[in-house]
């Protein structure tokens, strides 16, 4: 016996341009974090310099998140029920603790790994203090800090692609392949921020060639799963072929992310002019500009799409 699932889509979505500028300003925060983790977690000396500032950018890159959260809520005094009405079902519900957690643990580990590697923060004076008496009573050392923000950075990324696939009638977002998507261009929009910052100092060449590797493998990634999204929604159903035909169509999607903020970016990076600054900071801008775009695409797409079928 055949059944038939029936579920009824608004048309008129509450979201706006508030929901995708949260997930990329989100996206840089964790992507900045991961190249933070570099050395803190995974012990490269190479990034050992760049630790800190990448740390630092994460958070400045976070700081708009909890203000664009509060705007985009129709009733933003309300945030407070999100957290005493804990669901252990709702994905909401646990995205609301991590976003509040994700920060003090960020805020935390930077405090710690400024003390390790001697540097004094005068607006974080009072939570480097509590770091040092915390480090010596409750054992947990940078190394186990680390890899706690981390985890949460992790998580609170990958929730916002959870947030999306739950949401019923959206093909564009039903799909197991936007969590990877998402942290992907996270991680490659995150990294380079920070090339950018890093660029600005008094960079090292071999940590700025390995940073730029990453770029690339992180975009080559980003290649994969478009292509993996493309294959999956032509080949699952009538809407999916209507909603790959609208992102096809989307000029933020194929000019902006496809075309600006993966293949210029790898070209430009792949040229021997690769020591020059003025390329490395062009390629970055492009980068950070195509995971921008793709936010919005994707957010919009799937809820133009998903407008034709009702």
């Amino acid at each position: 016996m055949n059944t038939q699932e029936v579920y009824v889509v608004v048309n008129a979505s509450p979201w706006n341009y508030l929901v995708p500028l949260y997930i990329f300003f989100k996206g840089l925060s964790v992507g900045a974090l991961c190249i933070s983790a570099l050395y803190t977690v995974f012990r490269s000396e190479r990034f050992k310099s760049l630790a800190f500032p990448a740390a630092l950018t994460s958070l400045l890159a976070f700081i708009p998140v909890p203000f664009l959260l509060l705007a985009d809520l129709h009733q933003p005094l309300r945030f407070w029920h999100l957290l005493v009405n804990f669901n252990p079902t709702s994905v909401i519900s646990w995205g609301t603790w991590l976003i509040i957690l994700y920060p003090l643990c960020l805020l935390w580990y930077i405090a710690r790994l400024g003390m390790s590697q001697g540097i004094s923060i005068p607006v974080l004076k009072g939570v480097q203090e509590s770091a040092s008496t915390s480090q010596s009573t409750s054992g947990l050392g940078l190394s186990g800090l680390s890899i706690l923000t981390l985890s949460l950075a992790l998580l609170a990324d990958l929730y916002t692609a959870f947030l999306l696939g739950v949401v019923k009638g959206k093909v564009l977002w039903n799909s197991a392949l936007l969590p990877g998507y998402f942290l992907t261009s996270a991680i490659v929009t995150g990294a380079a921020l920070v090339l950018i910052v890093y660029l600005n100092k008094k960079p090292e060449e071999k940590t700025v060639r390995t940073l730029v590797r990453i770029i690339q493998g992180a975009l080559a990634l980003e290649i994969f799963f478009a292509i993996s999204q493309w294959i999956t929604l032509g080949a699952t159903s009538l809407q999916g072929q209507k909603a790959l035909e609208i992102l096809w169509k989307d000029p933020m999607y194929l000019i902006g992310d496809i075309f600006l903020g993966i293949l210029v970016p790898l070209v430009l990076l792949n040229k021997p002019s690769l020591n020059k600054k003025p390329v490395l900071m062009i390629s970055a801008l492009l980068v950070i500009l195509g995971g921008l775009l793709l936010r919005f695409s994707i957010v919009g797409v799937g809820i133009q799409a998903a407008a034709l079928w009702n």
